[in-house]
C-alpha cells in the first residue's frame, strides 16, 4: 500500500501528546478535583492535517471500557470558533441505540445525561462541558469531531487570541430545555434507496444505521452518518466524487483491550484508480473531486462500525450541491 498515491490519506493510529500538549491539559485542570474513575480508555484514531497533509477534518476516536467515575471530570467548560460534534455509539447488537452507559455533559447551563447512541452538535460559541463518563457497562465508541484542519479552543482558564462567535441562547422547548435539541439520537437516510429494478441481488450483510446529522436535523450542522455492519458481505456505493471533502471511518468492535484495532473480515476501498485493503480500524481522508468507492466488505465475522463525514451541510450525489 505504501507505494500507492492515496496510501498517505489513510490513518491507522492515534496522535501521541507532546510535552506542550500535556502542559496545556495540566494547566486547564489546575485546581480542579482529581478524577477518580475505573473507566479505562484506548485512544484509537486521530485525524488532522498533522497526520494527512491538507486534511480538513479533526477527529479523535476512543474506546471506553466498563467502569464508573465517582469524582472529578474529564473536561472543563470551553467554547470553539467552529462547529464540533461529540458522539457516543453503542456496541450492543441486540439494542444498538442504547448505550448501556450514562455520560454526563453540560451544555450551556444545563446538565444532560446521555444514555442513547448520540451525536451532540455544538455550534460555534456554545459553552459546553464538563464531560464525565459516569457509568460504562459495555465497550463504547466515543469521539470528538470537527470540520477543521486542527483542533483549538478557548477555555475558562486558557484564553486564545482567536475571536469566538457570539452564541445566542435558544428558547426553551416544550419540555423546558434550551439545549436538548442539540442531542441527536435518530438516523436519517441520506442516500436514496437503491433502484430494485437495477439491483441484481439484495445485500448479504446485516446492518443497522445508528445515528446521523446534517443541517436539516440541526441547523448549521455538517454531514455525519454512523452504521454498524454486523456480519456478512456487502458492496457499498458506485464510484463517485463530491465538490466537498469527505472522511470515511472503519472501526472493528474489539474482542478485548489487547485487540482493539482488528477488523475481522476482508474490507477494501477504491480511491482514484487504487484499491486499498483496510485491515484494521482506519480513517480515510477523501479530498474533494477525488473519485472513491466502492467499499467492498466480504466475510465480516465480527461487527464493524462504518461512518462517513462530509464538509458539507447536506449530503449530495456526484458533486451536486444543495
Amino acid at each position: 500500500m505504501t507505494n500507492l498515491r492515496y496510501a498517505k490519506n489513510i490513518v491507522i493510529d492515534t496522535k501521541e501528546y507532546n510535552p506542550e500538549d500535556i502542559a496545556k491539559m495540566q494547566e486547564m485542570m489546575k485546581g480542579k478535583p482529581p478524577v477518580k474513575t475505573t473507566v479505562d480508555i484506548t485512544r484509537l484514531l486521530w485525524m488532522d492535517d498533522s497526520k494527512v497533509e491538507g486534511a480538513s477534518f479533526y477527529m479523535e476516536c476512543i474506546w471506553l471500557w466498563p467502569g464508573v467515575t465517582t469524582s472529578g471530570t474529564t473536561e472543563e467548560p470551553h467554547v470553539h470558533d467552529f462547529t464540533e460534534v461529540i458522539g457516543f455509539i453503542s456496541t450492543d447488537p441486540a439494542n444498538p441505540h442504547d448505550l448501556d452507559a450514562r455520560m454526563e455533559i453540560i451544555l450551556g447551563d444545563e446538565t444532560h445525561f446521555l444514555t442513547k447512541s448520540c451525536l451532540v452538535h455544538v455550534p460555534p460559541g456554545m459553552k459546553h462541558c464538563p464531560l464525565t463518563f459516569r457509568e460504562v457497562n459495555r465497550p463504547t465508541f466515543f469521539f470528538t469531531l470537527a470540520p477543521i484542519s486542527r483542533y483549538g479552543r478557548e477555555s475558562e482558564t486558557i484564553k486564545s487570541a482567536q475571536p469566538i462567535p457570539e452564541f445566542k441562547t435558544p428558547p426553551k422547548d416544550a419540555n423546558g430545555s434550551r439545549y436538548a435539541r442539540y442531542i441527536i439520537t435518530n438516523p436519517k437516510r441520506h442516500v436514496p434507496p437503491p433502484d430494485k429494478s437495477k439491483t441484481a441481488a439484495p445485500p448479504k450483510a446485516k446492518t443497522t444505521q445508528i445515528v446521523s446529522l446534517d443541517s436539516d436535523v440541526s441547523p448549521d450542522a455538517f454531514y455525519v452518518d454512523f452504521v454498524w455492519i454486523w456480519s456478512g458481505d456487502m458492496k457499498m456505493a458506485a464510484p463517485h466524487s463530491h465538490d466537498w471533502d469527505e472522511m470515511i471511518g472503519f472501526a472493528g468492535l474489539p474482542e478485548n483491550k489487547d485487540n482493539s484495532r482488528a477488523i475481522n473480515g476482508n474490507v477494501s476501498i477504491k480511491l482514484g484508480d487504487e484499491v486499498h485493503d483496510i485491515k484494521q480500524s482506519s480513517l480515510v481522508f477523501v479530498p474533494k473531486n477525488v473519485s472513491h468507492c466502492p467499499i467492498q466488505m466480504k466475510g465480516i465475522k465480527t461487527p464493524m462500525l462504518l461512518f462517513t463525514i462530509g464538509n458539507t451541510t447536506l449530503w449530495t450525489e456526484q458533486g451536486k450541491k444543495k
